[in-house]
């Protein structure tokens, strides 16, 4: 089992069958999202850098190894054969990948990973790791995987995003004390400033979706037809596209000012952009355009940023989503 960019057989590997169709298996392995915030590695906890200049995302791993911390940055791809490739980038373990690959099998997938050690060998705080230490290493990652797919459902919005809009429940009294009519616009309002969010650094995740369905959910007890829901995204994409995504945002705020419900917008508008891979620097600036045209100001934005990650994170600060905010 080769590693798809290099032509050394691997160091060490290993097999597990999982009992779910492989479109599941792999959307799993590839939801960095789940990795982040439900922490399915044991004694691993990872967090998202900023995007590299090339666009590269790049992950913080700390691996705790008794009372010490080893820390590492690395990346997860896809492979030209459609598989999955861990990198390590800095640290002690750069140059190593582990690659997992897989095989339908009717209702099950056997997937089959590979680990191909750098030029300095796969560290773990305690030096190198034995070719046996290596294959357990590869067998517990698997092994994890395993675990974290119980209950899993592709496409979700990750983390604990029902918890999260608990705070936002003190708004539901003043929206139904509305008119019908003034009800109508400030919902218009947040839905336009939730897509619009989602949109501002590219199309919008099955993901970012999925939060603002959520959203939909808790605040107005019934779904959007999926008819107008794509009319509402095919529309904010076409008005972040025309007008840029700060731009947008800042006239969202303003409207939202003046209907008095600017704070709540910020809000969900935050929790629409920390769910899927963390915060981007267009998001951010979108963010601080919509905070700032509604009369939100920048600490007060930094801790719902801050409450945010946390409550999404199982209310562990260690798993933040972003680290340039």
């Amino acid at each position: 089992m080769a590693d798809p960019t290099s032509d050394k057989a691997p160091d060490a590997g290993a097999t597990l069958v999982y009992d779910r169709p492989v479109g599941e298996v792999k959307a799993l392995f590839f939801d960095v999202d789940l990795a982040v915030r439900s922490k399915p590695h044991r004694g691993v906890r990872l967090e998202w850098l900023p995007r590299q200049p090339d666009g590269e995302r790049r992950l913080r791993r700390h691996t705790r190894i008794f009372d010490r911390m080893h820390v590492e940055e690395i990346v997860i791809d896809r492979g030209p054969d459609d598989s999955w490739v861990l990198r390590f980038v800095e640290g002690p373990s750069a140059g190593t990948r582990f690659v997992a690959r897989f095989e339908p099998m009717a209702q099950q997938t056997s997937v089959q990973m590979s680990a191909h050690v750098g030029p300095r060998g796969f560290a773990q705080g305690l030096g190198k790791l034995s070719p046996l230490g290596l294959e357990k290493a590869v067998k517990r990652i698997l092994a994890e995987y395993k675990i974290a797919l119980q209950g899993y459902e592709p496409g979700k919005a990750r983390g604990a995003v029902t918890e999260a809009l608990r705070g936002a429940d003190r708004w539901v009294a003043k929206l139904r004390a509305l008119e019908s009519a003034e009800r109508k616009k400030v919902i218009g309002a947040l839905l336009e400033t939730a897509f619009s969010i989602a949109c501002a650094d590219e199309e919008p995740d099955e993901a970012e979706v999925d939060a603002v369905r959520a959203i939909v959910t808790r605040f107005w007890g019934a779904p959007l037809g999926a008819e107008l829901e794509d009319r509402l995204v095919a529309a904010a994409a076409q008005a972040v596209r025309s007008q840029g995504a700060s731009e947008r945002c800042a006239a969202l705020g303003a409207r939202l000012r003046a209907l008095g419900f600017a704070a709540l917008g910020v809000e969900l508008a935050v929790l629409v952009a920390e769910v899927s891979r963390g915060l981007d620097p267009a998001e951010l600036h979108a963010l601080r355009a919509l905070a700032a045209a509604g009369g939100v100001g920048d600490d007060e934005l930094k801790d719902v940023l801050r409450r945010t990650e946390e409550t999404l994170a199982g209310g562990d600060p260690f798993a933040r989503m972003s680290t340039f905010v």
